[in-house]
């Protein structure tokens, strides 16, 4: 028995009066892909949020003024698309009256969201990509995963300083909602930092054959070829493609959080890929909780968590310092209170901040994560902690 179940065993034992006083239940919402390509995605994020309420609840729940409350979550399929989320949201929020999302996924299914939560005065907590969502317009929402604006500046700088002789990149995205935001951010970064983006091009989802897509890309002869939001599974392929035509450049990517998924499809074609999002929760740089609850998952789930599976952890654990802080289950009061917080997320020491960025501070305070693929394993090459949450520590 590892010692997150004895350390949940043991405040379960001491604390079990108190929370026999929990005579309240706050439900908390989950908007996920629990079926279709995404599925894997939601099933792990909704394994790790009950993780999260199981901790709190066994500790004595949540004190909220003279009440204490236990912790549940809810799931709701948003199937990854907009007309998803949107019905997701209109049976959380109109018919279940739930009023505090804990996590969702899948920028479509997130716009779609918001349209509902924000005129309803919902809180939501989302982990999806781009400046579209976040800001004055979205004053409930709140993101607990690092996104284009906060990855890819020191990514690209990293790969920039160790690669001086680069000077081209060519883009590779889906051709949705997701896939558009961090291609708009990719091209900008990357042309701060004086590179020629050679080709931006986008495919859709469905595609399985990458070989022409790859014969595109290299006609153009990129330094560097960014694959950005493309799942890793195809990515694997992409650079197998790249590879067997004889290319032998500089690969990234930038939004990759399921790295073994691109060694297990690329092969030996993976090799030296960075990543933006590529945590190793069992390498030496994880924290213990990281740690624990990633031997757990390996045993439960039979596959690692990454950074957008994990990102609910978060998220709840803010909520939790937000709601005593507040003394308050309301949505408003829980929003003004957030951006004041210095908790403990799965990282350690966390925040929310960015208000220079979006025009509110409502993007979590989260180390970036350079790593890279070395002799066909990721290995953390650096977390940067924001010089943001630096201040607040």
């Amino acid at each position: 028995m590892n010692k997150f179940i004895l350390g949940v065993a043991a405040a379960a034992l001491g604390l079990s009066t108190q929370f026999a006083n929990a005579e309240e239940t706050l439900k908390l919402g989950l908007s996920h892909a629990l079926s279709g390509p995404a599925a894997y995605f939601g099933t792990n994020a909704s394994w790790v949020a009950q993780k999260a309420i199981d901790r709190i609840n066994e500790s004595g729940g949540v004190k909220v003024g003279d009440k204490v409350y236990k912790l549940e979550t809810v799931g709701y399929d948003n199937q990854y698309t907009a007309a998803g989320g949107a019905t997701a949201a209109q049976n959380m929020i109109l018919r279940d009256n739930i009023r505090i999302i804990a996590n969702s996924q899948s920028t479509s299914a997130v716009i779609a969201t918001q349209a509902i939560t924000e005129r309803a005065g919902a809180l939501l907590f989302t982990g999806v990509w781009g400046r579209s969502v976040k800001g004055p317009e979205h004053p409930m929402t709140f993101t607990n995963l690092n996104s284009p604006p906060e990855i890819l500046p020191p990514l690209y700088k990293y790969v920039h300083e160790t690669h001086p002789e680069a000077k081209t990149v060519a883009l590779l995205n889906p051709n949705d909602a997701s896939g558009q935001e961090i291609a708009k951010e990719a091209v900008i970064q990357w042309e701060k930092l004086g590179f020629t983006v050679v080709s931006n091009d986008f495919f859709e989802r469905s595609t399985a054959d990458f070989a022409p897509i790859a014969t595109r890309i290299l006609a153009n002869n990129p330094d560097v070829v960014d694959v950005g939001g493309t799942p890793l599974p195809n990515a694997g392929h992409v650079f197998g493609e790249m590879a067997t035509q004889g290319w032998d450049g500089i690969k990234i990517a930038s939004a990759g959080s399921e790295a073994e998924a691109l060694i297990k499809t690329g092969g030996d074609a993976a090799e030296n890929t960075y990543f933006g999002l590529g945590a190793v929760f069992s390498g030496e740089n994880a924290t213990d909780t990281q740690r624990e609850l990633n031997e757990m998952a390996l045993v439960e789930l039979k596959q690692p968590l990454n950074q957008a599976t994990i990102a609910v952890w978060d998220s709840i654990a803010a909520l939790k310092a937000a709601l005593e802080k507040a003394g308050s289950t309301d949505p408003e009061a829980i929003a003004e209170v957030l951006p004041t917080l210095v908790f403990e997320s799965s990282y350690g020491p966390s925040g929310f901040g960015y208000a220079d960025i979006y025009g509110l501070p409502n993007q979590m305070l989260l180390p970036v994560i350079i790593s890279q693929v070395q002799d066909g394993k990721v290995v953390e090459l650096e977390r940067i902690i924001p010089e943001e949450m630096k201040s607040k520590m």
